[in-house]
């Protein structure tokens, strides 16, 4: 009986705990499936943007911290469009938010000042097969 009794004691101890636990630090609503989508279709740009502003917009507005690099994403997807004073602004956000982000954030803002436009890195082409076959190869020890 007091068996029972202690387990049934523990089983409800450990419901009651487990409401108890910390919230989550950030809150990223849906921005890794937007990312994942995105990732895999770029014409998901639109629906990945929107992801991005609403992390940004529900967490300014409950005056959580936004998470690390949500702010630099959105300015990228600004500076791809050529918003180049928003996307200014949102790596000026990021850079005040998370001051280790400071040099890189200084950079992007560096770029952006600069006029020049993203683009998207070129798919690598295949090696010539003369030029795979001038390669040396390593010796296999024994």
């Amino acid at each position: 009986m007091n068996r029972r009794l202690i387990s049934a004691a523990v089983v409800a101890a450990s419901f009651a705990l487990a409401g108890c636990g910390p919230e989550n630090l950030y809150t990223w609503g849906n921005y890794d499936t937007a990312m994942y989508k995105y990732a895999q279709d770029d014409t998901t740009q639109p629906e990945f943007q929107a992801a991005l502003l609403k992390v940004i917009e529900d967490n300014e507005s409950a005056g959580k911290r936004m998470p690390p690099g949500i702010y630099a994403e959105y300015g990228y997807q600004m500076l791809e469009q050529h918003r180049t004073d928003d996307a200014i602004a949102f790596f000026q956000k990021e850079k005040t938010a998370w001051t280790d982000s400071a040099g890189f954030m200084d950079t992007m803002i560096a770029y952006a000042k600069g006029g020049k436009q993203l683009q998207k890195p070129a798919t690598p082409e295949a090696k010539p097969a003369a030029a795979a076959q001038a390669e040396p190869k390593l010796a296999r020890g024994n």
